[in-house]
């Protein structure tokens, strides 16, 4: 397996749009194919479709919320240290808030996403195998 360079967003959300339709056509025909009376095979299919997603949405939705209350406790906490402390550049501190913020917020959405990407990725080879 090789090795993924860690928080690259752009990256992420190409491979993302490359396998996300993929595995929706390639459900999509599996389900026109079984017709009013699917196999176990493709009912667990079906099944499986349906607890990926919620599972993926779980994780992102975790780490969002994780990630940014910790984001937001040290925006107050860099905020009460700018306004306790007027003898300092007050101007300085602001500014590194701002782009610990920032910083944060891109880091958030890069985890974030990571769960749908590896889901649809997997999901995409293994659809893609003959007799999957």
């Amino acid at each position: 397996m090789t090795q993924r360079k860690k928080g690259n967003m752009n990256d992420d959300m190409m491979q993302l749009a490359m396998a996300a339709p993929m595995v929706v056509a390639q459900r999509m025909i599996r389900m026109v194919l079984a017709g009013a009376y699917p196999s176990a095979r493709d009912r667990k299919e079906m099944g499986r479709m349906s607890s990926e997603k919620v599972d993926a949405f779980t994780e992102s939705w975790n780490t969002t919320i994780t990630r940014m209350t910790q984001a937001n406790i040290n925006l107050g906490f860099d905020l009460m240290r700018a306004t306790w402390s007027p003898w300092n550049q007050t101007t300085g501190l602001m500014n590194t808030a701002a782009a610990r913020f920032g910083n944060a917020t891109t880091a958030s959405m890069e985890q974030s996403l990571a769960p749908a990407r590896r889901r649809a990725g997997a999901n995409a080879k293994r659809l893609g195998r003959k007799g999957a």
